[in-house]
Formats: C-alpha cells, structure tokens, sequence
C-alpha cells in the first residue's frame, strides 16, 4: 500500500517525466590533493587569465585554515576542459593542502560566460543573514579597522581594497561576533551625534573609525566632544578642531574629496592640540608622506 502510494504522488507530480529527465552532467565529491589538481589543470586549456593576486589570497587562507570547504565546485565541460576553478586547484598546489570539493562534468561548452554573473554575497549580506543590525555600517567598520589600524595602510580611498587588506566574508563575521558590544557601542554613539548635524562632513563609518583609532575600544566622553567639534556642533573659533571642520566643510560644499589618509593625520593632530587644553590655532599640516602621528593620550 505504501508503494502504491507513493508511486501515485511521484506521478502526480510528474516525476516520471521531468526529474527523471536524462542529463550530461554528473557531480562528485572528491577529495582534491596538490596532485589531483595538477591532473586537473592539464585540462586547463582554455580558460581566463590566472590572476596570481587571486591564487596568492587563496594560498594565504588555505595556509591560515581559512579556506572553508563552501560546495563550491570544479566545473568542466563536455569536451572536459577545465570552465572553472582553476585559481582554488592552483592555490592548493601552492599550500600543499588538501580538500573535499565537488567536481562537476558535462556542462554546456558556452557555460563559462555565464559564471560570476549574479551578485555576490557582500560581508553586509553575510552580517545581516547572522542577525546584526546595520550591517553596512558594521562591515565597512571592520573593514576600516583592518585596512588603517592591522595593515598600516596610507591610502587616500578607504573602500578600496588590495588582496592583502581584504577580508573574507567569514573574517568579517567572526570578527564581528568576537567585538560586537564595543562596535554596536561606538555606532550607537556615532549615530546619535551625527543625526544632530546639518552638513555630514564625513561619512558615518569613517566617523567611526576615527572614535575608535582615538579613544580604542570603549572612548570616553571627552573623544566624542571632540568630535562633536569636528562635526561642526560645538566649535571653538580659532582652534584645530575649527580650522579642520572648515576644510571638511568646504571640501564638502565644493565636492572635491580630500584624502581619507589625510584626513587621519589632520584628525590626530587636531585631537592633540585639542586634549592640550585646545589652544589658538590658526593654520597646521599634514603630509601624506608621513607616518601617522602619535596620539596623545586623555589623562584627565
């Protein structure tokens, strides 16, 4: 009776004829070893330029135990040339690692053109999916973080990244789950401070990072005072703080972007003058060629 009946659903939704339909393509899982990849890439006859930033970012997560077996797979087609993947099989030589990955045979001869042509799933898709709030704001937060603070970076665009200042989507979030209170802190107090201003000289998430590059991980009030100056809310004429807010302002209203690494320098040494009883200061400066300056610390 129970075959019988299931028998009766199959038909009904009519899987005798179209999930029984006869495909080309077969998937296996196989374990990928540094020598089954070089089997597989002497079937790398026509595919796109390897890119040896891509195979040293792959190497480098491999190496670090952050090369997540994801389902994605090794795709070749029906004539089995290699379609796709060839950096994941190429970084495996390099690492001398080994993984289970799926491999896919007999896709259509055309199907390379349409690989990567969807939206990738941004580290804001992945944070949000997890449940955090505001997950723009958080990921590019982090990202700052790691861009300014871990790598060093002098860079005038802050959202533009190299390899090695890049993070997966899975460093982001296990950033994130690891410093969750002090960044949803310092967004919350960020966000409260530039709602009250009219003219948004810099961005939310560069605001934030500055907080966190001068006062670290839990800023005191006396961080977020200041920064009230620089955002125009509470400034003293003729001091750092003013004479920075103006060139913030005015690159603001004229839409010419100053450097995100000149505006650090600018920032700290304003912040300086600022805790040193924020004295009259009509004119300072900042080469991008130096190193950030140090950043004195509150002790009052």
């Amino acid at each position: 009776i129970i075959n019988k009946m299931r028998t009766e659903i199959l038909n009904r939704v009519g899987y005798s004829n179209v999930t029984k339909k006869k495909s080309d393509i077969s998937v296996s899982l196989v374990y990928i070893t540094p020598e089954i990849a070089k089997h597989y890439l002497s079937y790398n006859t026509q595919n796109r330029k390897e890119s040896g930033s891509s195979i040293n970012f792959l190497t480098e997560q491999m190496n670090k135990g952050l090369f997540i077996e994801n389902g994605e797979s090794i795709v070749f087609d029906k004539n089995m040339k290699l379609t796709d993947g060839q950096h994941r099989l190429m970084a495996i030589i390099k690492s001398g690692k080994s993984y289970h990955i799926p491999v896919v045979k007999g896709v259509n001869i055309k199907s390379m053109a349409t690989y990567d042509t969807g939206k990738n799933r941004s580290a804001a898709d992945v944070l949000s999916i997890n449940g955090f709030k505001n997950s723009n704001l958080l990921s590019t937060f982090i990202k700052l973080i790691n861009k300014y603070e871990n790598n060093g970076s002098k860079a005038s665009k802050p959202l533009s990244y190299s390899r090695d200042e890049q993070l997966t989507n899975q460093q982001i979030l296990n950033y994130c789950k690891e410093n969750y209170d002090w960044l949803y802190k310092i967004m919350l107090d960020v966000t409260n401070i530039y709602v009250k201003s009219e003219i948004k000289v810099i961005s939310k998430s560069y605001f934030c990072f500055i907080v966190y590059m001068i006062g670290g991980k839990n800023p005191d009030q006396m961080v977020y005072d200041f920064m009230k100056n620089i955002y125009g809310l509470n400034r003293s004429q003729d001091t750092a703080t003013s004479y920075l807010y103006s060139k913030l302002y005015k690159s603001k209203i004229r839409k010419e972007p100053l450097g995100f690494y000149w505006v650090l320098g600018m920032t700290i040494k304003a912040w300086n003058y600022f805790i040193d009883g924020n004295p009259s200061v009509r004119f300072f400066r900042f080469s991008t060629e130096q190193e950030l300056p140090k950043i004195n610390i509150n002790n009052n």
